[in-house]
């Protein structure tokens, strides 16, 4: 490990190399996520419990620095984004809320590195989609931006709000299962700065996912992939509760392919613990190796991935709730 890390550049280059000889994926697990149930955290007001800030800025922060190659999270962000940066957020706006715990986090850990709120914007492909989330869109509200690609068009098969509004892209997905991809994760997650048209091609030719993150913009842009698999989703039975696994971690890379081999490993050991005879996900993921092999986006073999982890999390060094 120490070998490859005195192969990273110091500053922001080192997430800007197309296939690395070999990639890092930095893993932070919590072995408790939630608040204990208490004055702090009334079951009749949390039913679902209390969520622990402290310890999802410990996450992300642990998970960050690993991913970069250094102990201290502040030289780590200051690696990743700088204060004169116009910082997009792209998020899974199909698995993070408006008050998700990851992306607030990620967004104050964004505003500590010197970006002013003004200049970090969140944004998804579609701004129903970002309204039943509960997104604010009025532009009325104090804090980040948030828009929506559709709204703001497209130049070159790439949104407005990417190359208007951004010099910086960081991107937040929510790890699980998904029905056109078998899973959705960091390559999946590029799919909202395209438009709605390509969308619905790349379902239909899932193997063609990679072809959305192989677009030269997104790949100069896009500088960390944030993975929560805090709680990630294994199934979505219709007309009922997602269910979901608690794995309580986030995982980061800037190799979105081996982000997405580690993130495929971790809902196969779910679905392997809720049924012992499931061995594959449905559909099948048939997008990896065509992102390595055709686009060049990363690698896609786990004997060329290394995993940084930092579990277990001593709840101890996670600041107040």
């Amino acid at each position: 490990m120490a070998a490859l890390l005195m192969l990273l550049p110091a500053a922001r280059a080192w997430c800007q190399v197309a296939v690395p000889e070999r990639s890092v994926v930095g893993i932070a697990r919590a072995e408790e996520i939630l608040v204990p149930e208490g004055i702090r955290a009334p079951a009749i007001l949390y039913p679902q419990g209390r969520v622990h800030y402290g310890v999802v800025t410990e996450l992300l922060d642990q998970a960050v620095a690993a991913a970069v190659g250094v102990d201290d999270p502040v030289e780590a962000w200051r690696a990743v984004v700088s204060p004169g940066d116009r910082v997009g957020v792209q998020i899974d706006v199909e698995g993070i809320e408006a008050h998700d715990p990851a992306l607030d986090v990620l967004v104050r850990r964004i505003v500590a590195t010197g970006v002013p709120l003004r200049n970090i914007t969140i944004y998804a492909g579609q701004e129903s989609a970002l309204f039943r989330a509960g997104f604010d869109l009025s532009g009325r509200v104090p804090g980040a931006n948030v828009m929506a690609s559709d709204d703001f068009g497209y130049r070159g098969g790439i949104s407005r709000v990417v190359l208007d509004q951004c010099t910086t892209i960081i991107s937040l997905s929510r790890l699980r299962v998904d029905a056109h991809f078998g899973m959705h994760g960091a390559l999946a997650n590029c799919l909202e700065s395209v438009p709605y048209t390509e969308r619905k091609r790349i379902e239909r030719e899932p193997e063609r996912l990679a072809e959305v993150a192989a677009n030269s913009t997104l790949r100069r842009m896009i500088v960390l992939h944030v993975l929560d698999a805090m709680w990630p989703i294994t199934s979505y039975p219709v007309g009922e509760r997602p269910e979901m696994w608690q794995y309580g971690g986030l995982l980061v890379s800037a190799d979105p392919v081996a982000l997405d081999v580690v993130g495929r490993e971790v809902l196969l050991e779910a679905l392997r613990q809720a049924d012992p005879g499931c061995v594959a996900l449905d559909p099948p993921v048939t997008w990896l190796e065509p992102a390595t092999a055709e686009f060049r986006l990363g690698n896609s073999d786990p004997a060329a991935i290394d995993l940084v982890e930092r579990w277990p999390l001593d709840p101890e060094r996670a600041d107040a709730p």
